[in-house]
């Protein structure tokens, strides 16, 4: 006959709901999720998985969608007109942009130098 256990492993909670363990480590440092701490490790009772995952539920139809996103309207979204080019001056200075310095090499110099 197979025990039936009452408490999870965040380890357990985060392959079952498909995310990682420190994840809801942080929801139970943060107090969201009810947890024991037994030796150094905590385990989670099923009813307050279960309180948590009610808690954290949404309803689509209630949610404040953004005007951008039109992905489950099947409405494309609208390009964002491309920025102008600057202007051109004429009689414009024309400035060099500065160079990078060389770089120092790194680490201990060869004892005998690469053929170039």
């Amino acid at each position: 006959m197979a025990i039936q256990r009452e408490y999870l492993s965040p380890n357990e909670i985060a392959e079952y709901l498909g995310i990682s363990p420190f994840t809801i480590r942080r929801y139970i440092k943060l107090g969201e999720l009810k947890a024991v701490k037994l030796l150094g490790s905590f385990r989670v009772h099923k009813n307050d998985l279960a309180a948590f995952l009610k808690a954290h539920e949404v309803n689509p139809a209630e949610e404040n969608l953004p005007e951008d996103d039109h992905a489950n309207l099947g409405v494309p979204p609208q390009l964002a007109p491309l920025p102008a080019s600057p202007p051109v001056v004429v009689g414009a200075p024309d400035i060099s942009m500065p160079q990078n310095p060389a770089r120092r090499p790194r680490g201990r110099p060869r004892k005998n130098p690469l053929p170039m």
